[in-house]
């Protein structure tokens, strides 16, 4: 069934989700060089990454709710869909704590030494993995955001149950 959050007819959740993920995912990464005895600019830089990705994180969620609420019932998804939801939740949770944490510490810890910021991006971007994991089974095993046979036809091959017509 298709989206009910849509640009296009193509679902608006999957064109979201890259945002907070990249951001999540590129924190741990400055994490990793300030760690590994980068400039201080690898640390400067994890704070408005991380805001980057809870704002991007709670943008969209908004699509994606509605496609638990209105979609996945239909599809017989909903164990996968709100597991998928409560993952990203603990996600963007762990992230908050992550970026008050560096806010209220001020100057950035000795570098070569595991920080609790880098510990909860670590421990975040393991559950941003099983998740993400549940949104593919959700599309390709549930086909939840996938318009089914004849649930739209255009004129783009691609999109019509016809196939195309090669030659002349």
């Amino acid at each position: 069934m298709e989206s009910k959050a849509h640009v296009g007819k193509k679902p608006l959740h999957p064109m979201l989700v890259v945002i907070p993920a990249g951001s999540f995912i590129g924190a741990l990464l400055f994490d990793v060089v300030y760690l590994s005895g980068g400039s201080r600019a690898w640390w400067d830089a994890t704070g408005p990454t991380l805001l980057v990705g809870i704002a991007g994180a709670l943008i969209a969620a908004v699509p994606g709710l509605m496609d638990l609420v209105k979609v996945v019932p239909r599809k017989g998804a909903t164990h996968v869909g709100v597991s998928h939801m409560v993952l990203n939740l603990i996600v963007v949770a762990l992230m908050v704590w992550n970026a008050s944490w560096r806010w209220s510490l001020g100057a950035p810890p000795d570098p070569g030494q595991a920080y609790l910021g880098f510990w909860l991006s670590l421990l975040s971007a393991a559950i941003l993995m099983v998740s993400g994991y549940l949104g593919y089974r959700m599309v390709h095993h549930y086909r939840v955001g996938v318009p089914e046979a004849g649930e739209r036809v255009g004129e783009h091959p691609f999109t019509s149950p016809e196939p195309p017509k090669i030659g002349r």
